[in-house]
């Protein structure tokens, strides 16, 4: 039987975690039955989870934990801006952009001969969905800079799911990152929902006030997952495992 390891590192997951649990249950509490919106409380969560990523930095001594920092430090100069600040959206959009080209360089690092593909597929959806929604916009002036960082950004997110959970049988880290990038989706589609009633008039109806709460029911565990995958040697390595337990 394997022994248990409490080392610092990994007791400061577990706080990590522990911590992320309180600010979760009280911010939903919070915003499920007061009016306000928690804001300073979610972003403290966002926070921290740059923290434990950069503190990874001195423990792990690898370069994976260099490049979820750079992410981290890109979500929440992001989340800064559009939710602390309530504006500079088009800023937001371009360091939300900023993260995911980090972690598609995460899943590529060790197989960049590779990455081609994914890019081509990209670029091909991207140049879609810019057509797309400058002919569903058209009476509304067309497409403009910010639908473009949305087209942009939803596919580099939803491209890198699909990578990371191809990697999935490659260490449970790998596991940790796929399902956090698939709930920073499902968040996104909540807010492309929420935003959809401004720019296209979707009527949501009753089911408005749900999907805003559930922007951040999906999003901090997403950060938080995403937070935990940081892996000794980097979640990408071709033909290798993790180590699930010690990095």
């Amino acid at each position: 039987m394997k022994k248990l390891d409490f080392s610092v590192k990994n007791i400061i997951f577990l706080a990590f975690i522990a911590i992320e649990a309180i600010i979760y249950i009280t911010f939903n509490i919070l915003s499920a039955t007061l009016p306000g919106d928690p804001i300073y409380l979610k972003y403290a969560g966002v926070l921290l989870c740059l923290a434990v990523a950069a503190s990874m930095i001195w423990f792990y001594r690898d370069k994976d934990a260099v490049i979820l920092t750079c992410a981290l430090v890109f979500t929440a100069i992001s989340d800064l801006f559009i939710l602390v600040l309530d504006d500079y959206y088009q800023i937001g959009l371009v360091t939300f952009i900023a993260t995911q080209t980090v972690y598609l360089y995460r899943l590529y690092r060790d197989r960049m001969d590779k990455i081609k593909i994914t890019v081509l597929i990209r670029v091909l959806l991207m140049a879609l969905m810019l057509a797309v929604v400058d002919v569903i916009m058209a009476d509304n002036g067309g497409l403009n800079f910010m639908l473009a960082e949305v087209c942009v950004y939803i596919v580099m997110l939803a491209g890198n799911v699909v990578d990371a959970f191809i990697l999935c049988g490659r260490g449970f880290k790998n596991i940790l990152f796929a399902v956090g990038l698939l709930l920073f989706l499902c968040c996104d589609i909540c807010v492309g929902l929420d935003n959809a009633v401004g720019i296209i008039g979707l009527n949501l109806g009753a089911a408005g006030r749900p999907i805003q709460f559930l922007i951040w029911v999906f999003y901090m565990p997403s950060q938080v997952l995403i937070t935990l995958s940081v892996s000794r040697g980097g979640i990408c390595g071709a033909g290798k495992k993790d180590e699930e337990l010690q990095g």
